[in-house]
């Protein structure tokens, strides 16, 4: 890769790296899992994690978040997901699929999932960034994608009506079979989780109106 390592001898006579240079004007693209290379296209180094061909799970580095988690069922690439809990002591994310019927809460979506598992196999889900090689011709270039209301990890270019979730999931770049989403996550919270309102017991009919001694707004009857 035209990569040049620069070495030293430290206190005790350890040999270590002082700088990895990456030869950025004649970029050798990553092949292979555990690879690292610089990306000219974004400006940036990028790390084969997992998967294979124009599908595998690329980061680039300050571009790219992702969750390492464990399938809580089989998951298919592309498929929105959420963090249905936690492995034991393992402390793992267990991830299943998101549907947008307001059963889940909108906070505990991690993103989409970039290979194909099976439940228990351990998986990437791009919480931000780009996912390159996704079919969006479904979708017409520049729509918002929100987490889909009939269908488990599906997405929709539709916006959804309350009381179904409204999460926005990321943005179509293009409408081509291998086309490139930005994944962005934006959701907004309950009205019952507002700081500034306090909801208790809420009947029928109820207005929130504002209490000054607490700076809080409150629900009580009309």
């Amino acid at each position: 890769m035209g990569n040049r390592l620069t070495k030293g001898v430290g206190l005790f006579g350890h040999l270590f790296t002082r700088k990895l240079r990456f030869n950025s004007g004649n970029p050798d693209p990553v092949s292979a899992e555990g690879e690292i290379s610089w990306d000219s296209d974004l400006l940036t180094f990028a790390g084969w994690l997992d998967g294979a061909g124009p599908t595998a799970t690329i980061l680039h580095f300050g571009q790219d978040v992702y969750y390492y988690v464990k399938a809580d069922e089989a998951l298919t690439r592309g498929q929105v997901v959420y963090a249905s809990g936690t492995e034991g002591a393992s402390g793992h994310i267990l991830a299943r699929k998101f549907l947008a019927d307001g059963t889940y809460p909108s906070k505990d979506i991690l993103g989409i999932v970039q290979q194909t598992v099976t439940p228990g196999e351990f998986v990437h889900v791009l919480h931000f960034g780009e996912m390159m090689n996704f079919n969006t011709s479904d979708f017409n270039e520049g729509d918002t994608l929100f987490a889909s209301t009939s269908t488990a990890g599906g997405l929709q270019n539709t916006v959804p009506q309350s009381p179904n979730n409204i999460v926005t999931v990321a943005r179509a770049l293009n409408k081509k079979n291998n086309g490139t989403l930005n994944v962005r996550l934006t959701f907004g919270p309950k009205l019952s989780e507002n700081e500034e309102i306090l909801i208790t017991n809420p009947q029928d009919g109820d207005v929130l109106t504002y209490e000054a001694a607490t700076g809080l707004w409150k629900n009580q009857a009309p």
